[in-house]
This record gives structure tokens, sequence and C-alpha cells, in this order.
């Protein structure tokens, strides 16, 4: 009964500190990338600029210290290639010692592709730690917005996986400019679609924190204008079932790499 009662308590005072008016004055917008791309291609997108233009100013390489009030764009770099595992700790030092300069800013993760993976894995360590109580450190993220990731695995993924693992393509990928295949092997097991006992059937089913959780969705999944990496249903987090109804949709065109467009969506998903 007392660890039940310890739980509940937590929870409740995880929304509290998230929610409590006046304690949490300014926004923080974290950009976490996908695969094979880095904190750069939110500037080559264009969302950055739509974002300045809505009053979110980019502090990623200024060395600026953030204001008690305003809001803030913080674009992260993580190792692209290596497992979530692996990209989810750099993560969550990113997100601990933004947390710790700026505690009185409440955080918003955006991420794109793999990285609503990272994300939500850095997410469900730190709530983990503090249900558990070995933390007390309660990481201020509002909510997590993603883009078109593989929440429910990619095939395309799943195919590389197999070319490495299962064929001479991985032994012959470096002398033909295919090098990452191997590189980035246990990156596409992950991402590979899931099915009892792999990566993502574990992920699914971790408690999530209790925050807001947006899936910006690619709606066309075609060969020629679509998404061809990761099918539209992959990349709504209303069929993850520790999310399930607690996510909000977003539909959109195009295909899989960021848009100038997902700036404008996310600025309105944004305070």
């Amino acid at each position: 009964m007392t660890y039940h009662f310890n739980r509940k308590f937590l929870i409740i005072l995880f929304l509290v500190l998230l929610y409590l008016p006046g304690m949490l004055l300014a926004d923080i917008a974290i950009l976490v990338h996908g695969y094979h791309t880095g904190g750069k291609t939110w500037r080559a997108s264009g969302i950055t600029q739509v974002l300045a233009s809505k009053g979110w100013y980019d502090i990623s390489f200024s060395g600026i210290t953030p204001e008690n009030n305003g809001k803030y764009i913080v674009a992260v770099e993580l190792p692209a290639k290596a497992p979530i595992e692996v990209q989810a700790n750099y993560l969550s030092q990113y997100i601990a010692e933004i947390s710790q300069k700026n505690p009185q800013h409440k955080l918003h993760l955006i991420a794109h592709s793999a990285g609503g993976l990272v994300a939500r894995l850095a997410l469900i360590n730190n709530y983990a730690s503090v249900i558990n109580g070995n933390s007390n450190e309660f990481i201020p993220i509002v909510q997590l917005i993603t883009i078109a990731s593989p929440h429910l695995g990619s095939p395309i993924a799943e195919m590389l996986y197999s070319a490495a693992a299962d064929t001479p393509i991985g032994f012959f990928a470096p002398f033909i400019g295919l090098d990452e295949i191997n590189d980035a092997e246990v990156l596409y097991k992950q991402l590979s679609r899931e099915h009892k006992n792999n990566f993502l059937y574990w992920l699914n089913r971790q408690p999530h924190p209790p925050i807001k959780y947006i899936s910006i969705v690619r709606t066309d999944g075609s060969l020629l204008s679509g998404d061809i990496y990761v099918p539209p249903h992959s990349q709504n987090m209303a069929f993850i079932p520790a999310v399930n109804q607690h996510s909000q949709v977003v539909l959109t065109p195009g295909d899989h790499a960021l848009k100038f467009n997902d700036g404008i969506i996310i600025s309105h998903l944004l305070p």
C-alpha cells in the first residue's frame, strides 16, 4: 500500500511542478534531429526561421543564456547512427543541463524521424527514475511533438538490417560506399517494425510521463510523392499502447524530410 500511495503522490507532484502557474515563466523548444542528419537540418528546412518570426529565439550556437521570460530554441546534436539508448543518454544530458541552468523554463521536445524514439526513451527513463524513487529531478517537459517518426517501425529499416545481417551486402558495403549500413546496423534493427519481444514492442509498452503527445503524420505513403520510409500509421503515437488516447494527431502531406510547412504547424502547437 505504501508503494502505491507514494507512486500516486509522485505523479500528482510531477503534474503540479509542470503546470503550476507562475513557476515556469519561459519556454525552450528542444529540437531533436533524426537519422543521418544533425541540428542544422532544422535551419536548412526553414523551420527555425518560421519559429523566429513567431518570437522564438535560436540560441543553439550563440552561447546566450535564456532570460526568465521569452521563447527559445535549442537544436541538439546527437550521434545519429548510434543505437537509440546511446542517443537517448546524450539527449537526457542535454535536457538535464538545460533544465538545471533554466529551472523556470517549460521545455518542449520536438523530434523528427528516429529522433522521436530517442526523445520518448529519454522521457521514459527520467519518468521511471522519478516514479521508482531513484531520482527527485522532475524534468519540466510539457509536450512531445514528433514528425514522421517510426513509432511502430519502418519496413525500410528492417530491410537494411536484414541486408547487413544476413547477406553479403553487409561485408561489401564499405567497398561500394554503403558503409553506413554496417555503422547503423543496431539502429536499423531497433527501427524495424514492432513485433513481440523486439525493441519497439518493449518501448511502446513502457510507462510514459503524463504530458501532451502530438504526432505530425505524413498522410501519403506513395513511392513518388509520399513518405517511403515510414508508413503513416507508424507515425501516429495514438497507436502506441502506453500513449494511446493521450495523443493528438496533425495530418500533413509530403515526403519524409522536414519541411517549411512543419515550422508553421509547430508554431501553432507551441505557446
